[in-house]
This record gives structure tokens, C-alpha cells and sequence, in this order.
């Protein structure tokens, strides 16, 4: 293998993110081989491990690497095609921009679910419900379930009655989307932590069902304060 370039301090996580994904699609790291941890990392390209942990954190949202618990990271394909369409496609999804998506999901999203229990109809219970199904049956088959999850969260929106709280839920969905399928592939690697999800989904659609407003707000808040504890861990 080449040897690794110093980079300046100043440069960012996506430099670092690049030059590991040229390095990937050269064959200089082969399907299957484990990466240097944080620390090397970090000492050969003269960069601190934080922006290594976010350059990996980019590179495994689009799938080209994934990360074992107590085993390290391992690159998953390195077709150059594939690599290049589907990082050009994708904006680099970092833990901060997730984190930060949190915040003002929690500030909008746990008022959503007050409105939705006070004001959902029967339709839209049931939409909501489906979208729990959804998740329910990805858990059951290993999948992320991200996209239903999507659904889950914007059949609640819908349940408002707020037009407003709708399109600023459309306007967001691209970056939640992203956030949904990068955390997940985190989260999921800790165990219990799929079926903990799920269970903080069914709280917030009993609740609605219920049409206890409170109750469905502090349940939507404890579950994307939850989340947003995990990718912080």
C-alpha cells in the first residue's frame, strides 16, 4: 500500500473521507480487509481521531465499509462504478449533522405528536399504525426499517391538522431520510437497541391512540432524546 499522506490539522473529515475512498477503490484495500484503528489513523495522516471517526462515519453511510464491535473496520466492496455513483449521489451524512437534525426534531416533533393525539382521525390513526406495522415486520427480517420509519414519523405530522408543521416535516425529509438510514446502521449494531426503537414508536402510537396529547409528547421527546444519546455514546 501507497504510503498515507500527512494532511494539514485544518483540513476537514471529508479530505480524509476522500483520500480513504480513493485508497478503497484502488484496491489498496481490498473487500474484507480491517482499516488501521482511530489512533493510527489519526498519527499517519496527522489528523485528530475525531475527524477519523467522522470520515468513517461518512464512508459507512454509503456502504462502503462497516464497523464490528471490538473486531474493528472492514471494507465491504470496492467496485469503482458502484463507489463513485453512489458517492457522488449522497452527501456525506456526519454524526454532528445527524445530532443537530435531532434538535430540531425534538423541538418540532414532540408538539407534532401532541396536535396528532388531540386531533388524529380514525384514517390517520391507522396510517400511523401501518407505518408501525412496517417497522414491526423490517425488525423481524434484520432490516434498518429506516424508510418506514420515515413514514411512521410523517403520518404523525399528517395527524396534526397543521399544514405548516406538514411542510416544514416535507422540507426536512430529504436530511431525516439520510439521518434515518446513517443512525440506524449505528444504532443497530448495539444489542437491544432494534427492538428498544420499535417499542419507543408503539409508546408514542398508543398514546395517540389514546388521544392523550401529553403523553404522546413526552414520548416522541424520550425517544429522539434517546437517539440522540446513543450517537453521542
Amino acid at each position: 500500500m501507497k504510503t498515507l499522506p500527512k494532511f494539514n490539522i485544518r483540513k476537514t473529515y471529508e479530505e480524509v473521507a476522500d483520500y480513504l475512498r480513493e485508497q478503497i477503490i484502488s484496491g489498496a484495500y481490498v473487500p474484507g480487509a480491517r482499516l488501521p484503528s482511530l489512533r493510527e489513523l489519526g498519527e499517519t495522516l496527522g489528523v485528530g481521531q475525531s475527524t477519523v471517526r467522522e470520515a468513517l462515519s461518512s464512508l459507512k453511510t454509503l456502504g462502503l465499509i462497516t464497523m464490528k464491535q471490538g473486531e474493528g473496520t472492514f471494507v465491504t466492496r470496492h467496485d469503482p462504478e458502484e463507489i463513485i455513483s453512489t458517492f457522488e449521489s449522497m452527501r456525506l451524512v456526519t454524526q454532528q449533522e445527524i445530532i443537530e437534525l435531532l434538535e430540531v426534531r425534538k423541538i418540532i416533533e414532540s408538539g407534532t405528536a401532541r396536535l396528532a393525539a388531540e386531533r388524529r382521525t380514525e384514517d390517520e390513526l391507522k396510517k400511523i399504525g401501518e407505518a408501525l406495522a412496517e417497522m414491526e415486520q423490517a425488525l423481524s427480517s434484520e432490516e434498518l426499517g429506516d424508510q418506514a420509519d420515515w413514514k411512521f414519523h410523517y403520518a404523525v405530522a399528517a395527524a396534526s391538522h397543521n399544514q405548516t408543521l406538514q411542510t416544514v416535516m416535507t422540507s426536512i425529509s430529504e436530511a431525516v431520510s439520510r439521518s434515518l438510514q446513517a443512525s440506524r446502521q449505528e444504532l443497530y449494531q448495539i444489542k437491544g437497541v432494534p427492538e428498544n426503537l420499535y417499542k419507543e414508536h408503539a409508546n408514542i402510537y398508543e398514546a395517540i391512540r389514546e388521544r392523550n396529547g401529553s403523553r404522546a409528547e413526552a414520548a416522541m421527546l424520550y425517544h429522539l432524546q434517546g437517539v440522540e444519546e446513543k450517537m453521542l455514546d
